[in-house]
């Protein structure tokens, strides 16, 4: 064997070793871009999940501050309603009332205990009753609470 042949043979497997080489490398950078790109598919379903949870945490606070604004008018119409009734606790004497007309005291006062006492189930959620839905006005309806039944109702009607 001559160095001719020797050299060509070192050549043929330095080139051989390259292409080799270049092989290993370009199906290594596959592999990588797959593995990136697994990632990135990730990271983008991680983004998107993370935006439709904000979305829903911004609907759920308008609801919620919608509700406190529903709350917030119903507590002021129920306030109004106490400070009527107190007013015409303020009007009247009551004690003299009593003891003049203990009967007409008697049912007044009767029928206020039951009027109360049902505009405390209406505010705990109980149902309208068939009467108080076919009310045409406060009175026949319950003089005590009106607004819990006509939620139109205003106490300076």
């Amino acid at each position: 064997m001559g160095i001719g042949t020797i050299v060509k043979s070192i050549v043929a497997l330095i080139f051989l070793a390259v292409i080799a080489g270049g092989i290993y490398y370009i199906s290594n950078m596959q592999a990588s871009l797959a593995v990136l790109e697994m990632n990135n598919k990730q990271l983008e379903d991680g983004i998107k999940k993370q935006q439709e949870l904000i979305e829903q945490q911004k609907a759920d606070i308008q609801d919620v501050q919608k509700k406190n604004g529903e709350l917030a008018q119903q507590n002021d119409k129920q306030r109004k309603d106490v400070e009527n009734l107190s007013s015409k606790f303020h009007k009247k004497d009551i004690g003299q009332l009593a003891t003049e007309k203990p009967e007409l005291m008697e049912r007044l006062v009767n029928r206020g205990t039951e009027n109360a006492l049902r505009c405390l189930e209406l505010a705990s959620g109980a149902p309208l009753n068939e009467k108080e839905k076919n009310a045409k006005t406060p009175t026949e309806a319950n003089r005590e609470c009106p607004a819990l039944i006509n939620p139109s109702y205003s106490s300076s009607n």
